[in-house]
């Protein structure tokens, strides 16, 4: 028997993976329910990579529910069970609502299926991270194909929740559907904004081991996140520049640096355990996506609490509602090297800017992607939404 959920609200998440598994969906499922767990329960239920499934409580407010997955499928995990696990869990924990995060075509499935089998009674809200882009016509046929279930699940969803303004406006789901629209921002915890002397020495040491002065990329080396514009312009940019991460690019990437001999200029260190050394030694974070497939940049907000301001493309997404240009760093026409090149130097040769930049973007942050401005935003939000007629 599964113990029903305590407290005034319980939110049963339909994620696709939780941390330390990378992603953006995943860290927003364990900063909302971090950031909000001293008044809602939180269960997480999500696929497992490896460890098989099982049931863990990583802090109080907090289940994490783990389904063994049996490969993936359009980068989606494949969750034979899930369809009866949620079921179970409606049963006999009684969610007050159910937070799909989308896209997530197992979990469009498993909900489609429950309320088939027993009405929706939970307020049922849809976490809206990006739109589902596919260029390949095959995959576009497949797409056509699930529409409808997705659609019968987008009827039914009593809220939509996106990250910015931004996204409400670009969407095509949540323009359809922006009369049931609202903003949660995603977050850093509290604590990040916290340095110690430790961490300091730390950075002085990265800097060190780096020549000096360097601009600092994190992320995974894919084509939407735009390292080709990258390259392009770190010949002419007055600093040296690290590229933080992994990814299908990497090979790509290393032959293009000996190519256009910037070995000395552009550096790979690959994944690294702490990030926080990196973002306070170097001097502002670059950030030249070329796609919508960048939806927010969460590497931004952690750049922006640790004092540093952010180079980043001008995409009409989450990313320049982030980063406000001229205001907490500089932004630049999608894909155009030259201007990139600019406005790094620009920031590397105006002191005066840089502090004024660095300081706005603490503060923005803090303001805005804090996990004290998501609890404000979503405890009153989920509990409206629990106290309306008919719940």
């Amino acid at each position: 028997m599964i113990p029903a959920m305590g407290g005034p609200i319980g939110i049963l998440h339909l994620g696709k993976y939780y941390p330390p598994e990378p992603g953006g969906m995943e860290y927003v499922v364990r900063s909302l329910a971090e950031a909000t767990r001293s008044d809602i329960d939180n269960y997480c239920l999500v696929a497992a990579k490896s460890g098989g499934t099982r049931v863990e409580n990583p802090a109080e407010g907090i289940t994490v529910h783990y389904l063994e997955e049996r490969g993936t499928v359009l980068l989606t995990p494949v969750l034979p069970t899930l369809p009866l696990v949620l079921h179970r869990l409606r049963m006999n924990r009684r969610p007050s609502v159910i937070l799909l995060h989308y896209p997530n075509p197992m979990a469009i499935v498993a909900v489609f299926l429950s309320f088939l089998l027993k009405p929706k009674r939970e307020a049922l809200v849809l976490w809206h991270h990006a739109d589902v882009i596919f260029e390949e016509r095959w995959k576009r046929f497949l797409y056509a194909l699930f529409r409808p279930i997705e659609e019968f699940v987008f009827r039914r969803s009593d809220a939509f929740v996106a990250a910015t303004p931004h996204h409400l406006r670009e969407s095509a789901i949540l323009r359809r559907f922006k009369d049931r629209a609202f903003i949660i921002s995603f977050a850093v915890p509290d604590a990040w904004f916290d340095v110690s002397p430790e961490e300091e020495a730390a950075a002085a040491k990265v800097r060190a081991r780096m020549g000096g002065r360097f601009l600092l990329f994190v992320g995974r080396f894919v084509p939407y996140k735009g390292l080709d514009t990258l390259l392009a312009a770190a010949g002419s940019i007055d600093a040296r520049i690290v590229l933080v991460g992994t990814g299908p690019m990497e090979g790509y990437l290393r032959r293009e640096i000996a190519a256009k001999g910037l070995a000395e200029k552009v550096f790979l260190p690959g994944n690294v355990e702490d990030l926080r050394p990196w973002y306070l030694g170097c001097e502002f974070l670059v950030l030249p996506s070329n796609s919508a497939l960048e939806a927010f940049g969460i590497v931004q907000i952690e750049a922006m609490a640790l004092w540093k301001p952010v180079v980043s493309s001008d995409l009409p997404t989450g990313v320049t509602y982030v980063n406000r240009n001229g205001e907490t760093g500089l932004t630049f026409p999608v894909g155009d090297a030259s201007a990139f090149a600019a406005a790094c130097n620009r920031l590397l040769s105006d002191g005066e800017l840089r502090d004024r930049l660095r300081t706005n973007a603490r503060k923005r942050t803090f303001e805005k992607f804090s996990y004290t401005a998501m609890r404000n935003a979503a405890v009153p939000f989920f509990r409206r939404l629990c106290d309306s007629p008919g719940r």
